[in-house]
C-alpha cells in the first residue's frame, strides 16, 4: 500500500480569519475559500458561518467543515466532512458540546490509533474558560475510526480515546495550583499513541 500523503501529517489550525488572509497569498488557500463557499452551499448555511479545511485522508480528498448549531448560549460546534466534489451527504465527525462556552476546532490530524493499516482522524477541541475561580483553555481530544463507504457518521476509537483524559486544562485557579495540559497538539497526541504501541 502506498504511503498516505505527507500533507496528512500537517497540523491544521482552523479559523476563518486566517483562511481569508491566506486566500490572497496562497493558491491552496484560494482552493479552501472555494471549498468554504461550496461546503456552505451544501450545508445550507451562509459562507461566513462555515470554517473549512481541505485535507487528504487515507488517499481520499475531503473537506472538513465546522459550524454552530443551537440557540445562543446553548450553541454546539458541529464538525462534518464532505467529499471534495460535494456529491455525497455530509458525514458527521463529532459535536463540540457546551462546556461553559462553545469550543473551537483547534486542530485536525491523522495517525494510526488501532491495529489496521488505515489512519484514524484526530480532532482537538479547545474551550476558553472564564469563571470567577478558574480561567484558561480546556482541551478535548477525539479519535475517530477511518471512514467506510456508506457511513453517515464516524465512530470513536474507544481504546485510543481512553489514553487521554476526558478534558485537560491550561488553567489558573483563584484558590489552588494552576494546571498545564500535557497533550494539546497533534504531535503530542501522536506521541501518546506511539507509546501505546500504535
Amino acid at each position: 500500500m502506498a504511503r498516505p500523503d505527507a500533507a496528512e501529517d500537517m497540523l491544521v489550525i482552523w479559523g476563518s480569519a486566517l483562511l481569508m488572509m491566506a486566500a490572497t497569498a496562497q493558491p491552496g488557500a484560494a482552493h479552501a475559500a472555494s471549498a468554504q463557499h461550496r461546503a456552505a452551499q451544501k450545508l445550507g448555511l451562509p459562507a461566513d458561518a462555515v470554517n473549512v479545511t481541505p485535507a487528504t485522508w487515507n488517499g481520499r480528498p475531503w473537506v472538513f467543515a465546522d459550524y454552530l448549531t443551537g440557540k445562543p448560549d446553548e450553541d454546539e460546534r458541529q464538525l462534518v466532512m464532505l467529499d471534495e466534489q460535494m456529491a455525497r451527504a455530509p458525514v458527521q465527525v463529532t459535536v463540540g458540546e457546551q462546556e461553559g462556552g462553545v469550543p473551537r476546532i483547534l486542530a485536525i490530524g491523522f495517525a494510526n490509533a488501532d491495529r489496521d493499516e488505515a489512519r484514524e482522524l484526530i480532532v482537538i477541541l479547545a474551550w476558553d474558560i472564564r469563571h470567577y475561580d478558574v480561567s484558561g483553555t480546556m482541551y478535548g481530544i477525539r479519535i475517530l475510526d477511518d471512514w467506510k463507504p456508506g457511513q453517515s457518521a464516524l465512530r470513536p476509537v474507544a481504546a485510543a480515546e481512553r489514553l487521554f483524559k476526558q478534558y485537560a486544562c491550561d488553567c489558573g485557579r483563584r484558590d489552588g495550583s494552576d494546571t498545564v495540559a500535557k497533550v494539546k497538539t497533534i504531535a503530542a497526541v501522536k506521541q501518546v499513541l506511539k507509546r501505546a504501541g500504535y
